[in-house]
């Protein structure tokens, strides 16, 4: 559940949104029970974003990826968007190279806002899940790699079958109670060093 925010208005549009006109969404979240610390400095950004459970970021499309960048730096977060209806978007490309898990405008019910945060919640959890994920299948990729070069190393040195060599790498590992990995990088570093020094 989020109820602190962290809410950065960027400079160039913050006279759009007085504190007490019904379009400050900052002024509405509080309304609504919601802590909101306002800033229109990105660099008090990192000083606060640890006591918060999100980032609402107010501005334009052109500007967004720029404050998000800066400001996720710090701590990841939920982010979320607070499009600056100002903007002219008859230009603008439909894609963002960030990951943005809401969007709220200054034109949204109560209710809107709350289910938007509450799906903002859960989209930012499975995003956490998938990257956690992604890095996983990615070092097992990785893994995976050494082991194959290795294992062709030693069927290259020792004459010997790709299983032999697979048994081979599988009972070092055991025997100096290793990962299989390790074993393989050992063996490749060695025949690096091996191969230099000829």
């Amino acid at each position: 559940m989020i109820d602190r925010f962290l809410l950065f208005i960027d400079p160039e549009v913050k006279d759009y949104y007085k504190p007490t006109d019904s379009t400050n969404l900052g002024s509405r979240l509080q309304d609504l029970g919601y802590r909101v610390i306002k800033t229109t400095d990105v660099s008090a950004v990192s000083t606060y974003i640890h006591q918060v459970d999100a980032l609402i970021i107010c501005s334009s499309i052109a500007n967004i990826k720029t404050f998000a960048t800066q400001s996720l730096n710090h701590r990841s977060l939920p982010l979320i968007w607070w499009f600056h209806e100002g903007s002219s978007l008859k230009d603008e490309i439909c894609e963002l190279e960030i990951d943005i898990d809401a969007l709220l405008c200054s034109n949204m019910s109560n209710k809107e806002i709350h289910w938007s945060l509450h799906l903002c919640s859960n989209r930012f959890l499975q995003r956490i899940q998938w990257q956690k994920e992604r890095e996983l299948l990615l070092s097992k990729l990785e893994e995976r790699k050494h082991l194959e070069k290795a294992k062709a190393i030693l069927c290259e040195l020792k004459k010997i079958s790709e299983q032999e060599a697979y048994d081979f790498i599988r009972k070092q590992a055991m025997d100096e109670r290793k990962r299989m990995v390790d074993v393989a990088i050992s063996i490749i570093t060695a025949y690096q060093i091996l191969v230099a020094n000829k």
